[in-house]
């Protein structure tokens, strides 16, 4: 690999680290004050005076700017299941703060995370390629986003519990797919020299989409744990990026039908690993809940 996409690959890693932690800091400030609840304007205002919560959406802004920097040298199919990583460093970190271990089961989900996420990107990686895009696409690219949102809002709404929970992240997912893609087509405009490509119209789309990114993922946090948002999250962000990436901008136009195949495996290797892994979280000690419940409090 050239040094460019080593240098993607590095700051996608970073950025999956800082979003990781980042939702471990929100959803405890959120499910302190709002937890089974959907998260009011007035709510969304007070949590801009809790310090944890501030200190998560901080970390949130800067590993998804380095997220959205990798995609400048390397393609849409080799960052994005990158931040699925993310996952695991909240696993990790949620277990740290509820000083309950992790089981061989959290375990096994993470390594079939890490083997996953690592088989896929090196494939992508050797067979992705890019194409132009119309902007007729970018159009109809940006509508289907926002009926996906429309829909998880929908279903978000009207559910309760994981349900709610699943929705609402899905749908923050869907949104940070989707700019994805806008800054790779960015990206691409500058370094070809072709600003007639450049996507303003989506990227436009893109920026205005962010509120309602946050404003779902908020409702998510207030009604999961932290492992169940990010998982959701990262599940849908990929799928959308690289269905986009992959049908629409033409990255594996030339990949082979057995890399393709390959690439398919080890996605679905690191889905499993996501949608296991919150099931064999081990419950937190009676000590360390209460320890919780007072730090959420203290920092509101």
């Amino acid at each position: 690999m050239g040094s460019l996409l080593w240098l993607a690959l590095v700051l996608a890693i970073a950025g999956a680290v800082l979003n990781g932690l980042g939702a471990l800091w929100q959803n405890t400030a959120v499910r302190g004050k709002q937890s089974g609840k959907l998260v009011s304007l007035a709510a969304l205002l007070h949590l801009l005076r809790n310090r944890r919560w501030l200190m998560g959406q901080l970390a949130v802004v800067i590993g998804s700017a380095l997220h959205f920097g990798a995609l400048a040298f390397a393609p849409v199919t080799v960052i994005q299941p990158i931040g699925v990583l993310g996952i695991a460093v909240t696993t990790v970190a949620s277990a740290r703060r509820d000083r309950s271990g992790l089981s061989v089961g959290t375990w096994l989900s993470l390594m079939a995370i890490v083997l996953g996420v690592g088989g896929f990107t090196s494939l992508a990686a050797s067979n992705a390629q890019v194409t132009r895009v119309s902007d007729e696409t970018a159009v109809l690219i940006a509508m289907i986003v926002g009926l996906l949102l429309m829909v998880l809002g929908l279903i978000g709404s009207i559910g309760h519990g994981l349900v709610r929970c699943l929705a609402f992240a899905a749908g923050g997912g869907v949104v940070f797919g989707f700019a994805s893609v806008v800054i790779r087509l960015a990206a691409l405009s500058l370094e070809h020299g072709n600003p007639a490509d450049f996507p303003t119209g989506s990227l436009i789309g893109a920026i205005l989409s962010i509120p309602v990114a946050v404003w779902f993922i908020q409702q998510a946090h207030a009604s999961g744990p932290p492992d169940l948002v990010v998982a959701a999250l990262t599940l849908a962000d990929p799928i959308v990026a690289i269905g986009i990436g992959y049908v629409v901008l033409g990255e594996g136009a030339k990949t082979p039908t057995i890399a393709t195949l390959a690439e398919i495996v080890c996605f679905l290797i690191a889905a499993v690993g996501i949608l296991m892994l919150p099931k064999t979280r081990r419950k937190p000690a009676a000590g360390a809940k209460a320890n919780l419940r007072t730090a959420q409090y203290s920092e509101s």
